[in-house]
């Protein structure tokens, strides 16, 4: 349930704790200083499905939309995301940007127009993650992820090149911010995505397969050679009545305890992935807007463009540029 995903991780980041007693529901401690989000309280019960509330009427309701949902969204945008970094380099000057433009559109037919043009201030929100893997052991990595809120869409290249830019606490330039494709929550959710992802790849990567599949066969060797030997005395001439019983019963508990020896290697190699958000930041960094429009047999289109001189390559937004 990616509901009971995004409320985990963000009571977890805010250093509480979250235990699933069964289906959609969980028991939650908050820290003394948060206690206030969730009415006064440090521990409390939340559903996150209708029938399980209804099932559960001491437990919080959690929705889209409920109240605690929006105070712990408020939480995540006042703390989560409560540090604004501004690139601290000069706006971008390009010459010739309708030819480049046109390179960039170079599948387009028609007539290209240059519309307007000016610099402006764009927006990532980037989370910090530490992602857990879990098994008889935990080891942790951290991954940060970039979401261009101006697209509205993961930035995977900014992230990799906005670390060697200079950045200042305070605005540099009076900029206009282009209004934003996605809300905090939004940008949290790409995030949680991405993040997960990442963790499944690192779950596999960490998985001893080979290991496992030589402790399932031995279990596996073991029981079935024990079956054998049953059944070939419960086979034998003379036996009781009884004492075929006694065979046949034990041939029962020996499956049931196959059975209970390959769960638990399972859940011995088994790898559980907890990512928990650490910290967030937005970072603020000029980009150079252009609106244009094709012209083609009387039909015109307009699009705009975003120059990034960080990553000194053009973009637009998703679905407005086939």
């Amino acid at each position: 349930m990616e509901l009971q995903k995004l409320v985990t991780t963000a009571i977890e980041a805010m250093g509480g704790i979250v235990v699933p007693v069964e289906y959609a529901l969980c028991q939650v401690v908050v820290p003394e200083e948060y206690k206030d989000l969730f009415q006064g309280r440090d521990e409390l019960e939340v559903a996150f499905d209708f029938e399980v509330a209804e099932e559960n009427p001491q437990a919080e309701f959690v929705t889209f939309g409920s109240y605690l949902f929006d105070q712990i969204m408020g939480f995540v945008r006042r703390q989560a995301v409560s540090t604004v970094r501004f690139a601290d380099i000069d706006p971008p000057a390009l010459s010739g940007p309708l030819d480049k433009i046109r390179r960039f559109m170079a599948e387009e037919r028609g007539t290209l127009t240059l519309r307007s043009e000016r610099p402006v201030m764009g927006a990532w929100a980037v989370f910090s993650f530490r992602i857990g893997y879990v098994s008889d052991e935990k080891e942790e990595e951290f991954c940060r992820v970039w979401v261009d809120m101006t697209r509205g869409a993961l930035d995977e290249d900014m992230g990799r090149s906005a670390d060697g830019v200079p950045y200042a606490d305070t605005p540099v330039h009076a900029l206009p911010v282009v209004v934003a494709r996605t809300d905090v929550p939004g940008t949290f959710r790409l995030a949680l995505e991405q993040v997960t992802e990442v963790g499944q790849r690192g779950r596999l990567q960490r998985v001893r397969q080979a290991e496992l599949e030589r402790e399932r066969k031995r279990i596996v060797d073991y029981y079935d050679e024990l079956s054998r030997e049953i059944v070939k005395r419960s086979g034998r001439k003379g036996l009781t009545e009884e004492k075929r019983k006694e065979l046949l019963d034990k041939a029962r508990s020996v499956e049931l305890e196959r059975q209970k020896q390959l769960a638990e290697i399972e859940k011995k190699y088994d790898i559980r992935v907890e990512p928990v958000l650490d910290h967030g930041v937005v970072v603020m960094a000029p980009l150079l807007e252009y609106v244009v429009s094709i012209s083609e047999r009387r039909v015109e289109k307009e699009f705009t463009v975003y120059y990034n001189p960080i990553l000194k390559r053009f973009s637009v937004i998703p679905g407005d540029y086939p």
